[in-house]
């Protein structure tokens, strides 16, 4: 019996059907490739011949290293002529230094076509002979790259050496070390009360505006980031940078405030963020910070309103978890013999600390708050044993120290600031009218070795033409100390040489190069001009 013929729509199925299975095992015809004028079909793209390096003159034609294609044929590249089949760079190839051929010995490279000795390791050849990029004046960063008059270069980067900040005058200035030569002042915001820097930045913590400043450490006049210090009354006493975090110490809010940098940020900043803080407790006014492994050694002045109750004494902070720092205790500074002059009334009020491999060095003021906070005993030290938290007074002598106000390593020695015994003429400006036992204090094996005064022959005072000085805070450059005038904004810069100091820039000492520096002149409208911080740019 014969099979019906299949309909229409039964054709149509049994032709698709085997379209289908011709597709799957054949695949799908190629494509055509159309190419543009001027271009030729190779394999699935299209290539110019005349100008195609990986197809040049026809299709899968590379030219070699050095090479370039031009009108279909490669050719050496400029600057790269031929050596036999290679094209070589003259200038550069020790094996063809100049001229094909020109070999240079193995102790020399080839610089700019000429055999030259090799540069030693971290340093460049530049304009003929070797330079460390990180830290050459003349090629920093890059070759020819020169930095200003009174910069030197920082990890490539031009910058300040130092930097000193100008309280009454809202300026900022910086100071190349070893010349001691100054740029220009630039303004910065109204009331910088304390400095520090990280990475080519100065961070100034702005007590009049309650926020943490940031300029380039070497522009300072402009702006780059701003962060908030929090609480509008602050007093931004003390900044400690310890990458990736940034803690701010604030006086009268008596807290411990961290930030992190998460940068980079727009312009230039760091980038920071706050991401903790710790109250140290209500009046204890704390000063600055001194780290010890995880711990944060923070003196605590107190304040006059509590009787000084809960000053006297230095704080200890853990920051093994630095967003969630703990306030750990407090050590006492109330049992030392502070050698009172007349045995009568006289209290540590504890004004800076720096740690050291054998323990933390306090600096005390040892004043007599009931007699106008003038000092009723001599500058001192106080010296903490990490391990059992004991504490040792270090008598730094009258005669050279009162009024301890800073302290630095330098080397193996300590150098203690001494404010001095100043008075004030509270009603022509608060200006020093006289000062004494005014400068630095050199200790070395717990015992002061070495003095230097701040305003020798000075006792007339303003009367008789003499700006009397009074030490501030200092900053360390190697083995110089340069000193803030906190009365007549000047800065001093002394070295420690063979366990003495040597002044640099100062009272003009037959050893001395010049002067102090005027790093903040006196404006005639305040009498008074505060250098209230310097810093060292890393």
């Amino acid at each position: 019996m014969s099979r019906p013929l299949p309909d229409a729509r039964s054709r149509w199925l049994t032709l698709l059907v085997s379209a289908l299975v011709t597709s799957v095992l054949t695949g799908c015809p190629e494509e055509k490739v159309l190419c543009t004028s001027g271009l030729d079909v190779c394999g699935s793209e299209c290539a110019d011949l005349q100008g195609d390096p990986f197809n040049c003159g026809g299709c899968g034609v590379r030219c070699g290293e050095g090479e370039t294609c031009q009108a279909g044929a490669c050719e050496c590249r400029t600057g790269a002529p031929a050596c036999g089949e290679a094209c070589l760079d003259l200038s550069s190839d020790a094996r063809n230094c100049g001229a094909c051929g020109n070999a240079c010995p193995a102790d020399q490279v080839c610089s700019a076509g000429t055999c030259a000795e090799a540069c030693p390791p971290g340093s460049e050849r530049c304009n003929g002979g070797c330079a460390v990029l990180a830290s050459d004046p003349l090629n920093c960063g890059a070759c020819g790259t020169v930095c200003p008059d009174v910069q030197s270069c920082h990890a490539g980067r031009c910058m300040y050496d130092v930097v000193a900040a100008c309280y009454t005058n809202g300026q900022l200035v910086g100071i190349q070390a070893g010349t001691d030569r100054m740029g220009p002042r630039r303004q910065f915001g109204s009331g910088v009360q304390s400095l520090a820097a990280w990475d080519g930045v100065v961070l100034a913590a702005d007590a009049a505006r309650s926020v943490l400043s940031q300029a380039l450490a070497g522009a300072l006049g402009a702006v780059v980031e701003e962060d908030s210090l929090g609480a509008v009354a602050a007093s931004p006493n003390d900044i400690l940078v310890d990458p990736p975090y940034v803690y701010v110490l604030d006086s009268v809010n008596n807290t411990l405030q961290v930030l992190k940098r998460e940068g980079p940020a727009q312009g230039g900043g760091l980038g920071l963020r706050t991401v903790g803080q710790v109250n140290l407790g209500a009046n204890t006014s704390p000063q600055v910070i001194a780290k010890r492994g995880d711990t944060f050694y923070i003196p605590l002045f107190g304040t006059a309103g509590s009787d000084f109750r809960q000053g006297n004494a230095v704080a200890r902070v853990n920051v093994s978890d630095p967003e969630r720092p703990r306030l750990v205790d407090s050590i006492p500074l109330t049992g030392l013999d502070l050698k009172s002059f007349d045995g009568g009334t006289t209290m540590a009020l504890p004004y800076a600390a720096v740690a050291t491999d054998a323990g933390v060095y306090v600096a005390l003021t040892n004043l007599n708050p009931a007699n106008d906070y003038l000092p009723n005993g001599p500058g001192m030290l106080a010296r903490i044993d990490p391990a059992d938290g004991g504490v040792r007074a270090i008598d730094l002598g009258a005669q050279d120290c009162l009024n301890a106000g800073d302290v630095q390593a330098v080397g193996e020695h300590l150098v203690v600031s001494c404010l001095g015994e100043a008075r004030f003429d509270t009603a022509g400006g608060y200006q020093a009218k006289d000062v004494r036992a005014t400068g630095l204090v050199l200790v070395k094996d717990d015992r002061p070795v070495a003095s230097y005064a701040l305003s020798p022959g000075c006792a007339g005072g303003p009367e008789q033409g003499c700006d009397l000085a009074v030490g501030g805070r200092l900053a360390v450059v190697g083995n110089a100390v340069y000193v803030t005038d906190v009365n007549a904004g000047r800065v001093f810069v002394v070295e420690v040489r063979d366990g003495k100091f040597v002044e640099r820039r100062g009272n003009s000492t037959p050893e001395a190069k010049g002067a102090a520096l005027d790093a903040c002149p006196v404006d005639p409208r305040r009498v008074v001009s505060n250098a209230i911080d310097i810093v060292a740019v890393p």
